[in-house]
């Protein structure tokens, strides 16, 4: 008989036992055409955004700030930042998602997750 090899990767938690916790993760975002996000792709499972986004924004004031992507940053150095509500599907539990671009590398980041209760 020959010994499996043991998975000592430490497993990836569930959206519930993740929200609620600071993050710094990539986050996949589809978006509508307007620039509001319509989807987010996170631990294997597609986040349908539901009600409306909250658009924020702060100015970055950087010598060579420049525009990167029309979800991310404008013509005047400011960083697109985003708060939502989302859900897999009709009887999945709703999910509050913030996230904003992470200037170093030019991608959208998951900032932080919590559960909305009475959802």
């Amino acid at each position: 008989m020959t010994a499996q090899p043991v998975d000592t990767t430490p497993p990836t938690p569930s959206a519930r036992e993740a929200a609620g916790q600071a993050l710094d993760e990539p986050a996949a975002v589809r978006f509508l055409p307007s620039g509001t996000p319509l989807a987010l792709r996170w631990r294997g499972s597609i986040w349908q955004v539901i009600g409306t986004p909250i658009a924020r924004s702060s100015t970055d004031s950087r010598p060579g700030s420049n525009t990167t992507s029309p979800h991310q940053r404008d013509s005047t150095g400011t960083t697109r930042s985003w708060r939502f509500q989302a859900q897999t599907g009709p009887s999945s539990p709703v999910l509050e998602f913030e996230m904003n671009v992470d200037p170093r590398m030019q991608d959208w980041r998951l900032r932080r997750v919590a559960v909305l209760e009475g959802y």
